[in-house]
C-alpha cells in the first residue's frame, strides 16, 4: 500500500470548509429507482468515480490548532454504501413525519434528511479529525422503490459539478452492465488530489480591475434591495421543512427582471466610462 497523498485546501475550498459546519455547502444527488439495485455494480461505479476524481476519495482533515484544512487521499477507493432495509427506512420516516409535512412524499423526506445530515459539523471540533467528503446510502421505500442518496462536501463537488458527476455515474453503470467497466475506466496513475481552484486559473486572470469591483458592490446593494421587497407566502398547505424553497409568480419575476435590466444598464455605463477614460 502506497502512502496517502495530501495537500492543503485552496482559498476557495477553505471558504467552503468554513461554511459547511454552519449548514451551507452540502450537495446531495438523489435517485428514485423502480428496479432492484445491484449493489455490487453501484459500488464498482462509485469506486470508478473515485479513481477518476481522486478528490471524491479524499478525507477532509481539520487541524484545530492552526485552524487549517487539507485533503488526504488514500491509494485505493474506500467508499461503502450504507443500506437501509424496509424496516429501517420505515423507522426513519416515522421520526421525520409530522402533521405539518404529512403531504410530502417519502422520497422528499429522505432527501431532506440527507441534506440536513451534517457529518462534517460533528467532526469539525476534534483535533486533526478526518472525515470522508463522499457518502452513499440506499433507502428501501417500498418493495419496488429505492432511493439512492449521494451526499458530498461542496468543496469536493458543488451543484454544477454534481450534474456532470451524475451523468458520469449513469454512464459507468451502463458500462458495467456490459462488463466493460474495469477496462474502460482503468486508471494507471497514482491517486493524487488535483490542484486547488486558484492554481488552475492562468496568472492574472483572477485579478479584478477597480471598475469590476465597483460594479460588484453596486450589484450586491441592488440584490439586497430587490430581495427585501419580496413577499414569502406558503399558500398550498400547512407544512414545515428545514429546506428553503422559493417560488416566484409572474409579477415578482417581472420586478426582478426590471431591476436586473437597470443593473445591466449601469454595468454598461461603467464599462463605457472605463473605456472612455482609457482612451
Amino acid at each position: 500500500m502506497s502512502e496517502p497523498k495530501c495537500r492543503p485546501v485552496g482559498l476557495t475550498e477553505y471558504s467552503w470548509c468554513k461554511a459547511v459546519p454552519g449548514g451551507t455547502g452540502i450537495t446531495v444527488l438523489a435517485l428514485l429507482i423502480s428496479k432492484p439495485i445491484d449493489l455490487s455494480l453501484l459500488q464498482n461505479a462509485l469506486h470508478q468515480l473515485q479513481k477518476s476524481h481522486p478528490i471524491l476519495n479524499s478525507k477532509l482533515r481539520h487541524n484545530t490548532t492552526i485552524n487549517s484544512f487539507s485533503y488526504t487521499t488514500p491509494s485505493t477507493p474506500h467508499l461503502q454504501i450504507q443500506l437501509f432495509d424496509l424496516q429501517s427506512t420505515s423507522d426513519i420516516l416515522q421520526g421525520l413525519t409530522n402533521p405539518n409535512n404529512s403531504s410530502m412524499s417519502h422520497f422528499h423526506l429522505i432527501l431532506e434528511r440527507e441534506i440536513n445530515t451534517n457529518t462534517w459539523c460533528a467532526n469539525n471540533d476534534s483535533l486533526d479529525s478526518e472525515i470522508d467528503v463522499f457518502f452513499a446510502s440506499v433507502y428501501t421505500l417500498r418493495d419496488d422503490r429505492w432511493a439512492v442518496m449521494l451526499r458530498l462536501h461542496t468543496s469536493a463537488c458543488d451543484r454544477t459539478s454534481a450534474v456532470s458527476l451524475l451523468r458520469e455515474l449513469l454512464g459507468l453503470i451502463c458500462e458495467g452492465k456490459k462488463e466493460e467497466l474495469e477496462l474502460q475506466r482503468e486508471v494507471e496513475e497514482e491517486m493524487e488530489v488535483g490542484l486547488g481552484i486558484e492554481d488552475c486559473i492562468p496568472p492574472g486572470k483572477a485579478n479584478k480591475p477597480f471598475w469590476a469591483r465597483g460594479v460588484d458592490i453596486l450589484g450586491y446593494s441592488l440584490n439586497s434591495l430587490r430581495l427585501a421587497n419580496l413577499n414569502f407566502k406558503d399558500i398550498d398547505s400547512p407544512r414545515s421543512s428545514q429546506v428553503v424553497k422559493l417560488q416566484l409568480n409572474s409579477d415578482d419575476t417581472d420586478r426582478i427582471l426590471l431591476v436586473s435590466g437597470i443593473s445591466l444598464s449601469l454595468v454598461n455605463f461603467f464599462n463605457k466610462s472605463h473605456d472612455t477614460n482609457n482612451s
